[in-house]
């Protein structure tokens, strides 16, 4: 396995899948450890921090209670953009987009789905340092009956379940990936 962020000061990094539903780190966080271990941690100097520890960034230990959050999801970048797409020069942005649906395309066809995108800003360097992860889930007989399971209760007009067949899965993610970049065009852009 590929460190991507290898030589890189990395000060946050996130986790997007295109779903909004469940998708904040404060959330998740609260989910794992509960409400009681969220105030018994306050009053630590460390509290105030939620940007990820470099030296840790990207990493999952399971050791307790954490006091920053390390990757943030996708409803984190919404509000770390203030809702805006994150800007990218017009070439990476091309790169960028050939990239994504090549990869969900190939993902696609061989039926895997709940892959994200881990996106890394390194701000000294004024770089993003993206790459698809999480690739290993394949759309078998257990994904479709959880998929089942989790629609049933669902009322008509809320949101679209979670889990999706693998193309529903690879237009929402690059739908998402569309609106959560955009391009910023330099002088020499052609219109």
């Amino acid at each position: 396995m590929q460190n991507m962020f290898y030589n890189k000061k990395i000060s946050k990094t996130f986790d997007l899948k295109g779903s909004l539903r469940g998708r904040f780190a404060a959330l998740i966080q609260e989910k794992k450890y509960g409400k009681n271990n969220e105030n018994q941690t306050q009053g630590s100097e460390n509290d105030a921090e939620v940007e990820t520890d470099d030296s840790k960034a990207g990493s999952e230990k399971d050791e307790g209670p954490v006091k920053s959050i390390g990757t943030l999801l996708d409803g984190d970048f919404l509000e770390f953009t203030a809702g805006r797409p994150m800007p990218m020069h017009d070439r990476a942005k091309a790169v960028f987009h050939m990239s994504i649906l090549n990869d969900t395309l190939f993902l696609s066809i061989i039926n895997v789905l709940d892959y994200s995108i881990l996106v890394g800003i390194d701000e000294e360097n004024k770089e993003l340092v993206v790459g698809i992860i999480d690739f290993m889930r394949q759309y078998d007989i257990l994904k479709q009956m959880e998929r089942v399971g989790k629609s049933l209760p669902m009322v008509v007009g809320s949101e679209a379940p979670t889990i999706i067949q693998p193309p529903l899965y690879k237009a929402r993610f690059t739908n998402a990936m569309e609106r959560y970049f955009m391009t910023v065009p330099s002088k020499w852009t052609t219109i």
